[in-house]
């Protein structure tokens, strides 16, 4: 019987395998955490908890504490033939490849409980998931992605390898020096191995892998070749540069008929953009039937790698699109750039609903949406629906008003109402018209994913705006009241979004959204100065943080009442740091430095220097914190700096300041440095830094060990309230920004031993 299980991120069937009647509780005392294995292998912490196995992060003892992967099998599963029989298999698997972009396997053991573990090498990165924004990806990032995991792919199915569970969370992207990115496959724990030594293949697997990327013969349960892994990559493909998936079903069986039918919606309808010949080939990749796909995945990526970077020198003998490019010459469409005002409106819950009702809190949202004045004043012309999702979306085009003022309709319909939630996001942007199969009238383009976006910061009653939005109608004096700033955030590493929560006594929902509610409020958004309300709100703040709320007592049948507005908390503080990184080799300067915005892995015995740039007159202290001989926390001031006399903390507007030089240490690891940036100096801290800098025996440390306990109150004190952090690898920048008088930052830098 197939079943649905959390394997590690992501909704996996195995076959064959008994089902679990109740479920699990996670031991908080993990009895491996600080278990050596084999006398070797140091548990030190747990990483996640999949379907048959726990997998954890430890050191290898007897290489120089190489941090490595030990994933242990259940102790409940041990007796499962079918879960023993796949432990073992991708132990086979990853043994038999060798391939720099696929995890690699050092060791293999049972613990003294008996439960079968084994070794792999430690990835330290992010999951391709996390770098797929809903626009896509930039197209030379999507190439040389997709051109390693072609190549790996081949590889493993040249190994007799299938990995049969390809996905984005299955997929780590690591850092290196510079901008380059090496891909590692993981989790070949559903592989096929071919001629296995483990299996005699009379235990028949049903259907494996997750449902989202299986292909047509996974999912009928039919014999699979490497056709299969590469219709799996042909969906990762259009989710990198589109932002979605080809198909968005509710259920595996509806999956398969969509499957049958074609692809729907063309990747360039998403993103018109995209080069003929790459769609080409990510639609040849996703065809139904196995034998008119690609025979190899690494001709898939380099074909479409090199369609993305518009490579000319494609070899058109491997690639079976001779005629891609004079097709796309014939087919091409000029089409207008438009700019949309797009209301998305989702149903709050709907993945869990059952089928009837989805059905009918999709029709009564339909009736909302008709019966909006808002949608029945605008004609055809100005006016898009789309189904969206778990909902709809309304494209306006003229009136950059009418999503908001349609917004409202909607919210004040449904107040008083429990049996349906919903949540709305607002952005206006650049979109094409374009016609569907059907020709039907559709958009695409960045304002509608945007949108989306938006949204997606949201729970229930919420109307969320975009900053453009926020900033056309916040000039407006009917609008500017209603618009409070919930300040800058991402869903997804790399895709910040400002966002501002639009709200009236009778409409929106004036809680933040959870996604905000750990950062400090911000002040409501008004671009009009009203200078009595700026004088109140100043004198709320400064009496106790009073809230003081505006309120139209005869509010016109036209406009929304008035809503509270909370005063501000502290003035804003921001900052941009670098680095300045050395390559060294025996000690001696390996070619020019270079500047990093800090995210990427450092060699060890590399010098780096830290650069700060405030956006405000302050002060900065910048100190370092490592282990010291006894053990216990050693706290190194860099700045003001104490072997320069420059022992004054301030720092004009825009004044880049940089630390002396430093190294990153012989041993793997992660070097921690403290950012503390106040509107005006510390004195308890200028006390610590004059001693530390004064310390005759190690020049720059904080000896005293009640100012350590002090420096370290001090730092706790601001483990809630942590600043905003945006990264920005392109510009080799970080962005700190936060609210109050004094901002603390916590920079690890990790560096590993080669």
């Amino acid at each position: 019987m197939d079943y649905f299980e959390d394997n590690l991120g992501g909704d996996t069937i195995r076959g064959d395998a008994p089902a679990e009647t109740t479920p699990r509780k996670e031991d908080a005392n993990d009895k491996l955490i600080g278990v050596i294995l084999e006398g070797r292998y140091l548990i030190e912490r747990k990483l996640g908890q999949g379907g048959f196995g726990a997998v954890y992060l430890a050191s290898d003892q007897k290489m120089v504490l190489r941090k490595v992967v030990v994933k242990v099998m259940r102790d409940d599963e041990k007796q499962n033939e079918w879960s023993a029989k796949k432990f073992k298999q991708e132990i086979e698997a990853l043994t038999r490849i060798n391939h720099p972009n696929i995890v690699g396997v050092f060791d293999s053991g049972v613990t003294e409980n008996g439960q079968p573990y084994i070794v792999m090498q430690y990835v330290n990165g992010i999951p391709l998931r996390a770098l797929i924004t809903p626009e896509g990806m930039q197209f030379q990032q999507a190439a040389k992605i997709i051109t390693q995991m072609g190549r790996a792919l081949t590889a493993a199915h040249e190994s007799g390898i299938l990995h049969r569970d390809l996905k984005p969370d299955n997929v780590m992207v690591e850092n290196l020096i510079g901008d380059d990115e090496q891909v590692k496959i993981i989790d070949f724990g559903v592989a096929r191995v071919k001629d296995s030594l483990v299996s005699s293949g009379s235990t028949k697997d049903l259907a494996v892998g997750t449902v989202a990327y299986m292909s047509p013969e996974q999912l009928s349960a039919l014999p699979l070749t490497t056709a299969s892994d590469i219709y799996s990559l042909g969906v990762i493909a259009y989710e990198m540069l589109t932002g979605r998936r080809p198909t968005t079903p509710d259920s595996a069986y509806q999956l398969l008929e969509l499957q049958r039918s074609g692809v729907r919606v063309r990747p360039a309808d998403l993103r018109p953009s995209l080069p003929k010949a790459a769609e080409e080939l990510i639609l040849r990749s996703l065809s139904f039937e196995p034998k008119q796909r690609f025979k190899r995945a690494r001709d898939f990526g380099d074909l479409l790698s090199n369609a993305l970077l518009g490579d000319d020198e494609q070899d058109e003998s491997r690639s079976d699109l001779k005629g891609a490019r004079e097709r796309a010459s014939e087919e091409s469409v000029t089409l207008t750039l438009e700019t949309a005002h797009v209301l998305l409106v989702n149903i709050v819950g709907y993945s869990q609903l059952l089928m009837d009702q989805q059905k009918g809190r999709l029709a009564e949202l339909q009736r909302l949406v008709l019966d909006a004045a808002e949608c029945r004043r605008a004609g055809k012309e100005h006016l898009v629906r789309l189904p969206a999702g778990d909902g709809v979306a309304l494209a306006f085009f003229g009136d950059p008003e009418a999503p908001v003022r349609c917004a409202i309709d909607i919210s004040r319909a449904l107040k008083g109402r429990s049996d349906i939630e919903l949540r709305m996001g607002v952005h206006s942007g650049p979109v094409y018209r374009v016609a569907d199969v059907n020709t039907n009238m559709n958009i695409a383009g960045g304002g509608l994913s945007m949108a989306q976006r938006v949204m997606d910061y949201g729970d229930r009653g919420h109307i969320l705006l975009s900053n453009r939005v926020a900033d056309d109608l916040g000039q407006l004096s009917r609008w500017s009241g209603y618009i409070h700033d919930l300040g800058e955030t991402e869903i997804r590493p790399g895709a910040p979004a400002h966002v501002f929560n639009f709200y009236g006594e009778d409409f929106g929902n004036p809680v933040a959204p959870a996604k905000f509610q750990r950062a400090k409020p911000t002040p409501f958004y008004r671009r009009v100065s009203v200078i009595g309300a700026s004088t109140a709100v100043i004198f709320a703040l400064m009496v106790g943080g009073i809230w003081y709320a505006i309120r139209s007592k005869t509010p016109a049948a036209s406009e929304p009442s008035k809503p509270p507005v909370v005063a501000p908390i502290g003035p804003e503080q921001s900052l941009t740091y670098w680095l300045t990184v050395q390559k060294m080799r025996n000690n001696k300067p390996d070619g020019d430095p270079f500047n990093s915005a800090g995210q990427e892995i450092f060699d060890t015995g590399w010098k780096f220097r830290f650069n700060i740039q405030p956006a405000q007159d302050g002060a900065l202290y910048l100190l370092s914190v490592g282990p010291a001989k006894n053990g216990a926390p050693e706290y190194n001031i860099l700045f003001p700096l104490p072997r320069e006399n420059r022992l004054d903390a301030k720092l004009a507007a825009n004044q880049t300041t940089q630390s002396s030089w430093g190294y990153f240490v012989e041993k793997s690891g992660v070097e921690r440095l403290w950012i503390i940036w106040a509107a005006q100096p510390v004195p308890e801290l200028d006390a610590i830094f004059r001693d530390a800098a004064g310390n005759k025996k190690d020049p720059g440390v904080v000896a005293d060990p009640a100012q350590i306990s002090q420096m370290e109150a001090y730092l706790k004190k601001y483990d809630d309230d942590r600043p905003e952090v945006i990264a920005d690898k392109s510009k080799k920048l970080t962005f700190v920004k936060g609210r109050g008088n004094v901002l603390v930052n916590l920079v690890e830098l990790s560096h590993e031993a080669y």
